[in-house]
């Protein structure tokens, strides 16, 4: 992959565990732990999309309790402390273990590194902060500079603008294949992390490389 200088990450379910929450608390939850996570996180995402189709940007932690909200009506989980909890430890998210022996490996490498993520700015540094790697990145870019949530190709372009970079010089690593589709149409150089063992979406843009951790992209690059 020639050209390479930057090195950019999606944040929630590529640096940060997006089930770390409700696993933490799945003694509280229950056994319905799993399926509040997976809700969750599908209407977080969706109501993202949704609020780009009808102009109505907020900010992605007004998003995320809302979308919490929705998952535990759906479920019949009425706790609001148990709620206030969950929203508390998503505001830190764990993040996944090869994460900070990853980063330090492409700084001592050269490379510039960076998050671009629909999360607001908070909510990342918080993360960041939670897994001690804020030593490891250039640039941490949230949609609230745009206000607007991605596949738009407004965010992407933040990259671009914030980095002073041309397209190909950039490697994008997400493991949502939506965002990934939508970052290598836009022009990135992409590559899938597919922790989840997913499938690639019916959309333009394709991977350049699909792995299933952050662990071995190094010899990608």
């Amino acid at each position: 992959m020639s050209k390479i200088k930057v090195c950019i990450f999606d944040a929630y379910g590529t640096l940060f565990d997006v089930n770390a929450a409700c696993r933490e608390l799945s003694i509280e939850v229950g056994e319905k732990w799993q399926a509040l996570s997976n809700l969750w996180r599908l209407r977080q995402v969706e109501y993202t999309w949704l609020r780009n189709s009808m102009d109505s940007y907020i900010d992605f932690w007004k998003i995320t309790g809302d979308a919490l909200e929705y998952a535990m009506d759906v479920l019949d989980i009425k706790n609001i402390e148990l709620k206030n909890k969950l929203l508390d430890l998503y505001y830190k998210l764990e993040a996944y273990p090869e994460v900070k022996k990853v980063l330090i490996a492409l700084k001592k490498e050269g490379y510039q590194t960076g998050i671009l993520s629909n999360g607001s700015q908070p909510m990342l540094e918080s993360a960041v902060k939670n897994a001690g790697i804020e030593s490891y990145l250039d640039k941490i870019l949230s949609v609230e500079i745009c206000k607007v949530y991605k596949p738009s190709k407004k965010v992407y372009e933040l990259v671009e603008n914030k980095f002073q970079i041309e397209k190909n010089e950039v490697a994008f690593f997400s493991s949502n294949a939506w965002d990934m589709h939508a970052a290598a149409n836009f022009g990135f150089k992409t590559i899938w992390i597919n922790r989840f063992q997913g499938k690639l979406e019916k959309l333009p843009g394709k991977p350049y490389a699909e792995v299933k951790s952050l662990e071995n992209i190094i010899k990608i690059l």
